[in-house]
């Protein structure tokens, strides 16, 4: 079983790229019945849009929650407790969403095989970021944030750390209103799919904190810490 679930996961890694996305979960997933709570930070240093048109900086905060609906299937829930992004135009030009109105997400995992010290997960994550309009040059802006994605991960369990990598295919979309002109805009096709890294440490029994990075585009990280109810 172990190596059946290497063999696969390996052909998944060779066929992705370094992408931008939301962060994910790592794979501990709640037993039947149990909750994990947790306060979660993502910070976006820079993503291309697409047709150069810029890109886009993105500061989230999270309130996490996943439920066990069974020992190996979660729902995944999380709150935006101040989530906020600015789009720098390929011309130089910045709109700044400083003030957050509402966000948050949802999703699923899933343990799709698990053999001693070895775990597969796979999931569904959807996240928005809907901020406050702002007026430049008496002219109405708001932007609207929004990511879908499918993740598959492996972690290996050692005493003190359990590491994991994964692959990720996301679409997201920067929703542009401006004087009530929709225009949405997407990021580079060609990144959709792509590599994730990240590290769960223990404290005790409890409580964990969690890591997270990709490496496109300037780069991005997400750190966290959680509780088990």
């Amino acid at each position: 079983m172990k190596y059946s679930c290497l063999t696969v996961f390996a052909c998944l890694l060779l066929l992705a790229r370094p992408v931008f996305a939301s962060p994910g979960y790592g794979t501990m997933i709640p037993e039947k019945n149990r909750i994990f709570m947790g306060l979660a930070h993502y910070l976006v240093q820079g993503k291309s849009l697409g047709s150069n048109l810029g890109s886009v900086h993105s500061h989230q905060n999270y309130l996490t929650l996943s439920y066990g609906i069974t020992d190996w299937f979660s729902l995944d829930l999380k709150a935006s407790l101040h989530g906020t992004f600015s789009h720098t135009s390929g011309a130089g030009d910045r709109l700044e969403y400083k003030i957050p109105v509402w966000g948050g997400g949802y999703g699923f995992r899933l343990q799709a095989c698990e053999s001693g010290a070895w775990r597969v997960v796979t999931g569904f994550q959807h996240f928005s970021i809907h901020p406050k309009a702002i007026e430049v040059n008496g002219e109405k802006s708001k932007g609207i944030l929004e990511d879908w994605q499918g993740s598959a991960l492996i972690s290996y369990g050692l005493k003190r750390v359990t590491p994991y990598a994964g692959v990720r295919y996301t679409v997201m979309d920067y929703i542009h209103r401006r004087n009530d002109q929709r225009k949405m805009i997407k990021f580079d096709e060609d990144r959709r799919a792509g590599i994730i890294t990240g590290l769960d440490i223990p404290l005790n029994d409890n409580v964990w904190i969690n890591l997270e990075s990709d490496w496109q585009d300037g780069g991005s990280a997400a750190a966290g810490v959680y509780y088990r109810f």
